[in-house]
């Protein structure tokens, strides 16, 4: 038998091995029968999720591995698969900041031609990047205002509708407790970002420019809480786990946070004892960030991948799924049908969350957010802790956002208000 044939032969009995193994191969084997989902959760929201990708699961044939890649992970994994070829990661749920760095370095695909389900909320659907879109709603998130009932019934006081009602509110609780019953989310990092920008929209303050007139006037009004004594100092601490812990403790009679405190406090019986109302409002508006997540796909899923990817997005966004989450999570929806089937015990947090979104803004997406939230952070420590001049301080630091934003090809801020984008409930 000569070489050629030899060749010939073996090439014939690789390709009828090939087709025996591939008959012999599990179903779950099939190309995009196996997608990877990844999605970063709080310990006591993971069953719920779960709960949907079973469902899912059973219902599509498609197996569904959940991982966890913080926001801050993202890009640099999504670059390695890029550069690998090989996509690890099928569908992501990334919260809504530092999207358009996604799109910039092309590593998620348009989504355009992907119909938006009936019965999602216009104003939850993500804004398109220059004309397309690339990312798919699943998750608002807006803090809501908790008060201890009873604290508030002894001290004789409602809660605070507007920023002067707070200090009002929180000079009598501190006569009444003898220390300060208060706590902001102050802590460093993503949760005093929120916190800041949020009264500096409520005092007519642009964000991004952080040394306007209601920039400052918001910085100066936090240092006066502080300087007082009226914000507890746990504040500096506080952030989305820790505010749970001062409500059941009484660290705090008054709290923003975000909902899922509301599916905690419920599982201990201890909701009933909290009022949950929007909050308050400040000289120029009332403004709540819209937080949450949005479901992207990466570069490079393709084929089977992409069609198992899309059919696990379209879920999450469905009606069956978003109720699972609304029930057991405390999440609010992207979907206003959702809204009727809310447990009894949870509606006064879902009639908050309405009237906080309401009054919801998008924080700027821009590729210089991180150097703004420090900046913000560095506003807490030197104005609101330190009690450093106001205007001073705000001048150095926003002609740091103002470099960065240049560094990276972003025409600076100059002057507010900002006009930030509501999210009508209809």
């Amino acid at each position: 038998m000569t070489r050629r044939v030899c060749r010939a032969a073996a090439g014939v009995l690789l390709a009828a091995l090939a087709v025996a193994l591939a008959a012999c191969r599990p179903a779950g084997d099939a190309p995009g029968s196996r997608i990877t989902f990844s999605i970063s959760l709080a310990e006591d929201e993971k069953d719920a999720v779960l709960a949907i990708l079973r469902r899912f699961e059973r219902d599509a044939g498609i197996k569904v591995t959940l991982t966890a890649v913080t926001g801050e992970a993202l890009p640099e994994k999504l670059k390695v698969d890029a550069g690998a070829r090989r996509p690890t990661i099928h569908l992501f749920a990334k919260d809504n900041l530092a999207l358009r760095v996604l799109v910039d370095a092309g590593l998620v695909q348009e989504l355009s031609d992907v119909p938006i389900p009936e019965g999602v909320l216009p104003g939850m659907v993500p804004e398109p990047v220059d004309g397309r879109r690339y990312f798919l709603p699943f998750r608002p998130n807006v803090q809501v205002t908790y008060v201890n009932r009873g604290r508030f019934d002894r001290a004789g006081v409602a809660p605070p509708r507007t920023a002067d009602e707070l200090r009002a509110v929180a000079e009598t609780l501190k006569k009444a407790a003898g220390t300060a019953k208060v706590t902001l989310s102050l802590a460093e990092g993503g949760a005093a970002a929120v916190t800041v920008t949020e009264w500096i929209l409520m005092f007519g303050g642009d964000p991004l420019v952080l040394n306007d007139d209601g920039a400052v006037r918001a910085l100066e009004f936090l240092q006066g809480l502080w300087r007082d004594g009226l914000l507890a100092p746990e504040s500096l601490l506080a952030k989305y786990d820790t505010q749970v812990d001062y409500l059941q403790g009484e660290t705090a009679w008054l709290a923003p946070n975000w909902p899922f405190t509301s599916k905690v406090l419920a599982e201990q019986d201890l909701l009933e004892r909290f009022h949950v109302y929007a909050g308050w409002r400040g000289p120029a508006r009332a403004a709540r960030v819209v937080g949450g997540d949005v479901l992207g796909v990466p570069r490079g899923v393709t084929g089977p991948w992409r069609d198992a990817a899309l059919a696990l997005a379209r879920f999450l966004m469905s009606r069956e799924a978003q109720r699972i989450l609304v029930a057991q999570n405390a999440w609010p929806s992207i979907r206003g049908d959702v809204y009727a089937d809310v447990p009894a015990v949870l509606r006064e947090t879902f009639g908050a969350i309405q009237a906080a979104l309401r009054d919801g803004v998008v924080r700027p997406n821009v590729a210089h957010w991180p150097e703004v939230t420090e900046a913000m952070n560095e506003a807490v420590r030197r104005v609101v802790v330190r009690g450093e001049p106001a205007r001073a301080v705000l001048d150095t630091l926003h002609a740091k956002v103002a470099a960065a934003a240049r560094r990276k090809g972003v025409k600076p801020s100059v002057s507010g208000p900002s006009r930030p984008r509501g999210l009508p409930l209809s």
